[in-house]
């Protein structure tokens, strides 16, 4: 993907108007810069990401978890790192098929990590050695991941076998809270109804497993304090989220019958009886985003806008409230929360609402301060006085750095570039945006301008979406999947990351948004369809009708891509809308019929009921394969699994000629599935070149002549050839209203 030198272009202004109250603001988020290289798709693949950090309780060193792949060995792997805060000296401990939990010990230059170094996830201690020492095995006889065999769970790591799930220790340390995962009993018997319904969309059968929470003393005595089936997520995701006390500590697991639900339960135990007791249950799980503020109360956003409520509500329901912010707490991709040892003050992750970035925010009882720039603080760590911490700071076209951050002052220093690589392109220049559609609903995203912008020409487009994740994180999998974003750009594509509107900053799509959620509410199906889905639709519609107007895009050569909720959106615009000629859906297969029985409360909200009278017209106004026949795009699925709906879709897409192809990349071994974000760098890098092929192909009537079509060409250019009927024929481009 290298190319020539790249050319100066005309700047379109520090914070310009484009015209017209669909498109409000238009301020460079980066500017390009006349130095380096261009992208390659190597280099998107080979974004680090740092996952996990902690400060030695010395401030000294940092130790950290980065993601980052093997090109060469064809894997994913997680790096831990010491890093030197004085002289700057990184040194690499250990490289994992899994890693998490990354937690220095109070007291010591020292941190415990769980790692798979070959024999299971176990829980390690580093040190002053070169090496990581093992604390506490369990055997480690489950496989966790996508494959013949494994007990599945929501990953994007190869399969890996598990001993230790999750820990937790008390503050003085002499009590280490544990899961441990075990094989459970197998079960031959015949299976019956919903046992049998909730393997529909599996390709193998569920392996019996069960986590057992277990506590140890500092003497090594080891109790098995409960245990709990794998489908309770408070226990197998969270360790059971544990609270310590004095003389014993509090747990939390999701009902007891284990069963996904709306309601958990705690129980308390005492260090003298080891016995477990009921405190109640909850509904939902507070016990994982309880925020504690410095009040005493649960720190929480409420209201809706650009700028929202901070309110402490304390547990007698009184409310003290610390006044309006464009940001909000609570996200959990935000930079996590911490709170001084009194508890008099706290520095809160939190993320902006009009301009999506990632900052912090000061809190106490005298007030709230701000730390904001124009990039993201997407993960930290402060010593314990809160005097000053580590972040990595990103943005779009800034690669991840470590910086010193001061909470007292807000300054930021830059402490070290996580990746040379990176550091040596030529940043592409982008701009973060505000959008209007014909409803006066608020959407926000990013404009990525073709490295050779030439104003007065009239580009390609292409929409990338995946719900709110367009924001300043670079090169990011979560937004762009396996979308080679920036080697578009390259190619002379001009970009749009957008996001869905925002019930925060919509409130009139509140309800639609809580009704799809609950499965209850006041609302028509076709309300809710119309809140979630078909008002995303006009936004973009409409945004590519402005671009349009404003002389930048090329309304006949517009394409839209998205995966998971992405796909959802995707496949929903291109069976309603004309706009659209090229698709490219990622790995998902929601608001098809044949999903009903495996999201049933989600569908009641959506279609009514199941996919039959007297409720088969509400299926009929959304669901992509029953609208097949109204699409214009070519259509690209590109999946992790064969998933029924999507080959619905693509069958469908086929029955009605409008070209159409589905793609399925394999796992490491015919008895492994690829994970729903691909973990396996040859998979990414072909995935990329597909869709460059295929948005070339069906936007700007281009065949690639390398192996980015994987030999498909030809059967593209026969779709083509036998399609129906062609769409309307767009209007020119001019000054012309919504399409």
């Amino acid at each position: 993907m290298t190319g020539k030198p790249r050319t100066k272009y005309a700047n379109l202004g520090r914070c310009s108007l484009l015209g017209g109250l669909a498109l409000i603001v238009s301020c460079p988020a980066a500017m390009a810069e006349d130095r380096g290289r261009r992208w390659t798709l190597e280099d998107i693949v080979s974004v680090p990401r740092v996952i996990s950090m902690a400060l030695s309780s010395d401030g000294a060193e940092l130790a950290y978890l980065e993601r980052t792949v093997d090109i060469a060995g064809n894997q994913t792997l997680l790096v831990l790192y010491r890093l030197d805060l004085a002289s700057g000296v990184r040194t690499e401990v250990a490289r994992a098929i899994a890693a998490d939990q990354l937690e220095a010990i109070a007291g010591m230059r020292a941190w415990n990590v769980l790692l798979d170094l070959g024999d299971g996830q176990q829980l390690y201690q580093i040190d002053s050695g070169a090496s990581a020492r093992l604390v506490l095995a369990s055997e480690a006889k489950v496989t966790v991941g996508q494959a013949e065999g494994n007990l599945f769970a929501v990953s994007s790591l190869a399969p890996h076998r598990v001993g230790i799930l999750a820990y937790d220790w008390s503050p003085d340390r002499r009590w280490l809270w544990y899961a441990a995962l075990k094989p459970g009993a197998a079960d031959t018997r015949v299976q019956f109804d919903s046992e049998v319904t909730a393997q529909k969309h599996r390709r193998r059968a569920p392996v019996p497993a069960v986590v057992e929470l277990r506590l140890r003393s500092s003497t090594g005595e080891d109790t098995l304090i409960a245990t709990r089936p794998t489908s309770d997520r408070l226990a197998f995701y969270l360790a059971a989220t544990v609270r310590w006390g004095e003389d014993g500590l509090r747990y939390f697991v999701e009902t007891t019958s284990g069963t996904k639900s709306d309601e958990s339960e705690a129980f308390d135990l005492k260090f003298t009886s080891l016995v477990s007791t009921s405190a109640g249950t909850l509904p939902g799980l507070p016990s994982v985003d309880y925020l504690k503020g410095p009040h005493g109360g649960q720190l929480a956003s409420e209201g809706t806008g650009e700028s929202l409520d901070l309110i402490e509500t304390g547990p007698d329901g009184l409310k003290h409230r610390y006044g309006r912010y464009g940001f909000y707490v609570g996200d959990p991709r935000s930079a996590a929360n911490w709170r001084s040892g009194d508890g008099r003050r706290m520095v809160l992750g939190v993320r902006t609402t009009t301009h999506p970035r990632y900052g912090l925010a000061v809190v106490s009882k005298a007030g709230v301060r701000t730390i904001l720039t124009d990039k993201s603080l997407s993960r930290c760590d402060f010593r314990a006085d809160l005097s000053w911490g580590i972040c990595v700071e990103e943005s779009l076209s800034q690669p991840p750095r470590f910086v010193r951050v001061e909470p007292g002052s807000g300054r930021i220093t830059r402490v070290l570039a996580l990746s040379a690589r990176h550091e040596a392109i030529a940043p592409l220049k982008i701009t973060t945006h505000q959008w209007k559609n014909r409803a006066d609903h608020i959407a926000t995203g990013f404009i990525v301008w073709p490295r050779d912008f030439e104003k007065g020409q009239r580009y390609p487009a292409i929409l990338v979406t995946h719900g709110s994740d367009a924001d300043e994180r670079f090169a990011d999998q979560d937004l762009q999947w396996d979308y080679p974003v920036q080697a578009w750009a390259e190619r002379g594509y001009i970009v749009v990351l957008i996001n869905d509107p925002s019930p925060r900053q919509n409130p009139d799509l509140m309800p639609g948004y809580a009704q799809w959620r609950s499965g209850k509410g006041p609302l028509s199906p076709a309300q809710v369809q119309d809140s979630a889905w078909i008002d995303v639709v006009h936004m973009l519609e409409d945004v590519v009708s402005q671009l349009v107007r404003d002389g930048l895009v090329d309304r006949r050569r517009v394409g839209i891509a998205g995966y998971s909720r992405g796909s959802q959106i995707t496949n929903v615009a291109v069976t309603q809308s004309s706009l659209f000629r090229a698709a490219s859906s990622g790995d998902g297969s929601f608001l098809e019929p044949s999903a009903w029985s495996q999201v049933m409360r989600s569908y009641t909200a959506i279609f009514g009921g199941p996919p039959a009278e007297p409720f088969l017209e509400n299926y009929r106004r959304l669901s992509p394969s029953l609208r097949a026949d109204h699409a214009c795009a070519a259509v690209l699925q590109q999946m992790a699994t064969p998933l029924a709906g999507a080959i619905d879709f693509h069958m469908s897409l086929r029955a009605a000629r409008v070209p159409s192809q589905i793609s399925l990349y394999p796992g490491e071994t015919t008895a492994t599935d690829e994970t729903h974000l691909f973990h396996i760098p040859s998979n990414r890098l072909a995935a990329m070149r597909e869709n460059i092929a295929w948005f070339d192909f069906w936007l700007r009537d281009e065949e690639q002549t390398d192996a980015s079509s994987a030999g498909r060409a030809g059967h593209w250019i026969e779709m083509e050839r036998d399609r129906r009927a062609p769409c309307p024929a767009l209007p020119v481009n001019s000054s012309d209203g919504p399409p």
